[in-house]
């Protein structure tokens, strides 16, 4: 047996747009978060999960380490943009 190597889960980018996409995404019911795909620590894959006041969205699509944040930061944007422009 080998010893595995370490998944590099990337941090998401905060800068003053996205920090405030998020903050009225937080206080309008819509959280945006990461659900593993497998088991472990190893686990290399996630789907992308919108919950708007309850109402559950799993993304058909897997995310790995590099573009799994941007694209939350990107979904974030995209319901604060869509909400604020109305």
């Amino acid at each position: 047996m080998g010893i595995k190597s370490k998944v590099d889960w990337k941090q998401p980018l905060w800068n003053k747009e996205n920090t405030t996409a998020y903050q009225w995404c937080i206080k309008h019911g819509v959280k945006i978060y990461s659900v593993p795909c497998g088991k472990g620590f190893n686990n290399k894959t996630c789907w992308i999960e919108v919950n708007v006041n309850g109402r559950k969205q799993r993304s058909p699509n897997t995310y790995g380490p590099p573009e799994l944040w941007p694209k939350v930061m990107e979904l974030y944007k995209f319901y604060y943009d869509k909400n604020i422009l109305k």
